[in-house]
C-alpha cells in the first residue's frame, strides 16, 4: 500500500516542497500550492487522489502521462517540473495565478467575438505544439484553461482526463473526456486525433459566444449521444451579435464527421484570424458549416420553421463529371451543397405539407382544391440578374437559393441555369436553386506545404494570387518552409484571392541555464524547466562534493532548440593517494617528498636530547602509506637539538 506523504501546511513534501495551502480537488487529483525549496519558486503539486493511489492503472497512467505532457514547451502550456518517482504519485507543474475561463464565462458570458477568438487562438498554439509532440489532450474544456491577469492563456492537465464525477466520462473502456466536450468519435469510444480537439475548442468557443454548451444532459451517457446523433442549435439563434463567419468556423469545428473538421490547430487558427480581421473564410468552411446549420434546420418540426430567407452560397463546381483523379476537396463541396439543398428542399416541402394539411377543414375533395390552387409555374430566369430573378421569383412565393459557378461565358452576375427547370408546376415556398455566373478565371491553389517561401510565392504569383505570410515555430519543419496554407490546397478561388502562409521560424529556441555546483536531480529539474532535456553524464574527480555537476555543456547562456540535450560531468569526489613515508628524513627532504606527492607539508618542531635527531623528521601524521585526498596537509614533526640538561 502506498504511504501518504503529509501535505498539510508547511509541511515539506517530497523533502523539497514546503506546502502553503491546498488549491482544489477534483476526481483524479487533490492540488496545493508550494514553494520549491531548491528553485525559490511556487509551484503547484497534484497528488493523485487517495481513492486511486493503490490503483495500478491509475498510477500507471499518472506518471506516463505526466512525461509525455513534460515535453511540451510553449508559453500557453502550463509547465510539468517534476513527478513522482515511486512511492505517492504527484505531478509538480507551474503555478498560474488567475482564474479558469469557466469563472469568466460565468461572469461575462456571451463574451465579445473578437476576445473570444483571441483567446481560442492561444488555445490552438498550445494544441499545435501538443499534437506535434504526438500528445492529444482528449479534455480540451473551459475548467482546464487558465486565464491570467494580463490577458495570456495556459491550457492545463495535457493528457491527463478527469475520470470521475458526474458529468465525467470514465476509462471503463477506452472513453475519457468531459461529456460536455467530447467529439462524437470520442463519445463512441474510438481512436481520436487532433480533430477531436478540435472540436473541444469548437464547443469553447460556442460556449464563450453564447454562454451554454450546445448540448446538455441529465447524464453523461445521455450529453455524450447527442454528440453523436444531434446538430447544435445555431450559434446567431443563442446570440445574434455573432458574426456569420465566425459561427461558420464554429459549426465546422462540431462537424460530425472528423475528416470534415479543420485537420490542424493552424488550420482553423488562420481561419479564426482571418475573421477576426474580417478577411473572408475559406469556401471549404463556409460550406461545411451551412452544411452543419442546414442539418439543424432539418431536424426542427415544420411549425417552428421561418420562412426562409434568400441564401448565398460559396461557389459550386460544375454539375458535369469531374475527370478521372479530380479535385477531391471540389467533390467533397459539390456533394455538401447537394445535401444542402435537399435538405432546404425537404423543409419546405414539410412547411407547405404541414401548413396545408392543418387550414383546410373540408374532407378529400375540398384538400386536393387547395393544393391545386396553390401550385405555380416556375418562370424562365435564365439570363436575367441574380437581383432581377431573385424579385420575380419572390413575387410569385418562392424561396432562392444562390449558388455560384464560374464561367467565361456568362457575365458575372447572370443566371446560368435553374433548378427546378421553368415551366413545371410546385407549391409556393419551394426553394429555387438559381446558378449565377462568378465571371471567370477561377483557378485551384496548389500545394505548396513544405515548400521554401520563395517557391511557394512564386508558384501562387504565377497564378495571380496574393501571398500573405505569419511566422511560427516548429519541430517538424524547416526554417524557411511553409508549415500551413489557407485556403488548403485543391480550393478554387478567382484571382487575386489572397493566400496566407505560415513560414518556419525554426524550433523554438531554449537559453541554457547555469548548472553548474547543482547535484544531479535538481540540474535535470533546471533543464526540464527550460525546456531542454539531460544529455550524456561522464564522472571526475574534483574537489566538489561526489554528486555535484562540475561541468556542462554546451555552457549556460547558449540558445538550443527546445529538445535539445545537454551534457554534464558529475562530480565523484577528490583522487586519493598514498601518503609517503618520511621519518628519519631531513626537514628539507622530507618537505620535498611530501610536495613532489600532491601533499602539503605542515612541519612542527620537537625540543629533542638527541643531537642525532636534530633537523629530522621524528613523526608524521597521517602515516606513511594511508590513502589521503591529493592537495590535503601532512604535519611532520622535527627534531630540535637543546643540549643537554643537567639538575
Amino acid at each position: 500500500m502506498t504511504t501518504p506523504m503529509d501535505t498539510s501546511d508547511g509541511a515539506l513534501f517530497a523533502g523539497r516542497y514546503r506546502i502553503i495551502r491546498r488549491l482544489g480537488q477534483g476526481g483524479m487529483a487533490r492540488v496545493f500550492l508550494a514553494q520549491d525549496e531548491s528553485l525559490h519558486r511556487e509551484v503547484a503539486i497534484k497528488v493523485l487522489a487517495d481513492r486511486h493511489s493503490d490503483d495500478p492503472h491509475f498510477i500507471e497512467r499518472f506518471q506516463r502521462e505526466a512525461r509525455a505532457a513534460a515535453r511540451l514547451n510553449h508559453p500557453n502550456i502550463v509547465q510539468v517540473y517534476d513527478q513522482s518517482q515511486g512511492g505517492m504519485s504527484f505531478i509538480v507543474q507551474e503555478y498560474v495565478e488567475g482564474e479558469t475561463l469557466k469563472d469568466l464565462i460565468r461572469r461575462e458570458s456571451p463574451l465579445d467575438p473578437r476576445r473570444a477568438i483571441t483567446i481560442a487562438l492561444q488555445i490552438l498554439a498550445a494544441l499545435r505544439v501538443a499534437h506535434q509532440q504526438g500528445v492529444i489532450h482528449r479534455d480540451v474544456k473551459p475548467q482546464n484553461i487558465l486565464m491570467q491577469p494580463d490577458g495570456k492563456v495556459k491550457v492545463a492537465d495535457f493528457g491527463i482526463a478527469s475520470a470521475g464525477g458526474d458529468t465525467e466520462m470514465t476509462e471503463a473502456g477506452s472513453i475519457v473526456g468531459t461529456a460536455q466536450y467530447l467529439a462524437p468519435e470520442q463519445a463512441r469510444g474510438l481512436t481520436v486525433g487532433p480533430p477531436a480537439d478540435l472540436y473541444s475548442v469548437g464547443i469553447v468557443l460556442y460556449e464563450m459566444l453564447s454562454g451554454r454548451v450546445p448540448f446538455e444532459g441529465d447524464t453523461a451517457v445521455n450529453v455524450a449521444m447527442r454528440h453523436v446523433q444531434e446538430a447544435p442549435e445555431p450559434l446567431t439563434d443563442r446570440n445574434p451579435l455573432v458574426p456569420a463567419a465566425l459561427e461558420s468556423v464554429v459549426m465546422r469545428a462540431l462537424a460530425k464527421d472528423p475528416r470534415e473538421r479543420y485537420q490542424s490547430a493552424d488550420e482553423m487558427g488562420i481561419e479564426l484570424d482571418r475573421v477576426r480581421q474580417g478577411l473572408p473564410i475559406s469556401d471549404e468552411t463556409a460550406v461545411i458549416g451551412a452544411a452543419t446549420l442546414a442539418m439543424t434546420q432539418a431536424m426542427r418540426p415544420p411549425a417552428a420553421a421561418a420562412p426562409a430567407e434568400t441564401m448565398v452560397a460559396p461557389p459550386l463546381p460544375p454539375r458535369e463529371s469531374a475527370p478521372r483523379g479530380g479535385n477531391p476537396n471540389r467533390k467533397r463541396l459539390w456533394i455538401l451543397l447537394i445535401v444542402i439543398g435537399v435538405l432546404l428542399l425537404a423543409i419546405a416541402v414539410g412547411a407547405f405539407a404541414f401548413t396545408r394539411g392543418g387550414s383546410d377543414g373540408g374532407g378529400s375533395t375540398s384538400a386536393t382544391t387547395s393544393t391545386s390552387s396553390a401550385l405555380v409555374e416556375i418562370p424562365n430566369v435564365v439570363g436575367r440578374t441574380q437581383a432581377e430573378a431573385t424579385t420575380v421569383l419572390k413575387d410569385l412565393g418562392f424561396d432562392v437559393l444562390i449558388t455560384q459557378q464560374a464561367s467565361a461565358d456568362v457575365p458575372e452576375g447572370q443566371v446560368i441555369q435553374m433548378r427546378p427547370n421553368a415551366g413545371g408546376r410546385v407549391p409556393t415556398g419551394t426553394t429555387i436553386e438559381l446558378q449565377v455566373s462568378s465571371g471567370p478565371n477561377v483557378v485551384a491553389v496548389p500545394s505548396v506545404q513544405g515548400a521554401a517561401l520563395g517557391d511557394a510565392t512564386a508558384q501562387l504569383e504565377a497564378l495571380g494570387l496574393l501571398v500573405t505570410t505569419v511566422e511560427d515555430s516548429s519541430d517538424s519543419v524547416a526554417e524557411g518552409n511553409v508549415i500551413t496554407q489557407a485556403p488548403s490546397a485543391g480550393v478554387e478561388v478567382k484571382p487575386g484571392s489572397t493566400v496566407t502562409l505560415t513560414v518556419s521560424s525554426g524550433k523554438l529556441a531554449s537559453t541554457v541555464p547555469n548548472i553548474t555546483k547543482m547535484d544531479i536531480n535538481n540540474a535535470q529539474n533546471a533543464l526540464i524547466a527550460a525546456g531542454l532535456v539531460l544529455g550524456g553524464q561522464s564522472e571526475a574527480n574534483d574537489a566538489a562534493p561526489a554528486g555535484q555537476v562540475i561541468s556542462q555543456d554546451p555552457a549556460a547562456g547558449t540558445s538550443l532548440p527546445a529538445g535539445s540535450s545537454v551534457s554534464v560531468v558529475i562530480s565523484k569526489g577528490p583522487a586519493t593517494i598514498a601518503v609517503p613515508s618520511v621519518i628519519n628524513q631531513s626537514r628539507g627532504n622530507a618537505e620535498a617528498a611530501l610536495s613532489s606527492a600532491g601533499f602539503t607539508p605542515n612541519a612542527v618542531e620537537q625540543a629533542t636530547a638527541d643531537p642525532a635527531q636534530d633537523g629530522i623528521v621524528i613523526a608524521q601524521n597521517p602515516a606513511g602509506g594511508s590513502q589521503r585526498a591529493q592537495g590535503s596537509s601532512v604535519t611532520i614533526t622535527v627534531g630540535r637539538y637543546t643540549g643537554s640538561t643537567t639538575s
